[in-house]
C-alpha cells in the first residue's frame, strides 16, 4: 500500500541513519493520551501487536483529502509548526502492518464523543448519560455499560464502506489516515523536503 508521512527533518534524518523508526509517547499529546491508547489496543488486535510496550503508532496519510488528492499537499498549512523544515515521505508497505481509519470520525474517540447514525441515534444516547447523571465530558464517570456503547461506536472510524450521511463521507470522499508500528528506510519510493506554512 502506497501511503505517505509528513515528519521533521531530525525524524527522517533519524530513519535515514537507524535504517528503521518507531515512535513513542513523548511525541503524542498528552490530552489526547486515552484516545491513543483506545487506537494502539485497536492496531494491536487489527495489525499485531507492537514490537514493544514503548512503542506509539506512527500516522501517515492514505488519502489526503478524497481519492483525487491522495498525497498530502505541501502548501496546506499545519502539517507541522511553521517553520519547521520537514519531509513527506512516501513508502509502500504490506497492507497488513497498516490500520486504516476515517480521520474525521477519528476526533470523535479524540474528544470521547459518540458517533451517531442520526440525530434520533444522539438524542438517545444523551438520554442515557442524563439517566446514568453523567456529562459527556465526565468519562471517568461513565457506567462500563455506556462506556462500551460509546467505544464500540467508535469501530465505525475503521470501515471505510461507512458513509451515514449525518456524520461520515462516502469513501471517495473521505480523509483516510494511516498507522502502523514502524517504518524501515527500505520501504521508502520518494522523498519531498519542505518548510512549513
Amino acid at each position: 500500500m502506497k501511503i505517505w508521512t509528513i515528519q521533521s527533518l531530525e525524524f527522517y534524518n533519524n530513519l535515514i541513519s537507524e535504517g528503521e523508526i518507531y515512535s513513542s509517547e513523548e511525541f503524542a499529546e498528552p490530552y489526547f493520551n486515552n484516545a491513543y491508547k483506545w487506537m494502539i489496543n485497536q492496531m494491536e488486535n487489527r495489525i499485531g501487536n507492537r514490537p514493544n510496550s514503548n512503542i506509539y503508532p506512527i500516522w501517515a496519510w492514505y488519502q489526503f483529502k478524497n481519492v483525487k488528492s491522495k498525497r498530502p499537499d505541501l502548501r496546506t498549512r499545519g502539517l507541522l509548526p511553521k517553520g519547521t523544515k520537514g519531509v513527506r515521505i512516501e513508502f509502500d508497505k504490506p497492507d497488513n502492518q497498516i490500520l486504516l481509519s476515517d480521520f474525521d470520525l477519528w476526533h470523535f474517540p479524540l474528544n470521547y464523543l459518540y458517533i451517531a447514525d442520526s440525530e434520533k441515534h444522539a438524542a438517545e444516547f444523551d438520554h442515557l448519560l442524563t439517566n446514568a447523571k453523567v456529562k459527556f465530558r465526565d468519562k471517568e464517570m461513565y457506567p462500563s455499560k455506556l462506556k462500551k456503547i460509546l467505544e464500540c461506536s467508535w469501530n465505525k472510524i475503521f470501515d471505510m464502506s461507512y458513509d451515514c450521511e449525518y456524520v461520515a463521507e462516502k469513501f471517495s470522499d473521505k480523509k483516510i489516515q494511516a498507522t502502523f508500528w514502524n517504518l524501515k528506510r527500505s520501504e521508502i519510493t520518494k522523498i519531498d523536503f519542505f518548510n512549513a506554512k
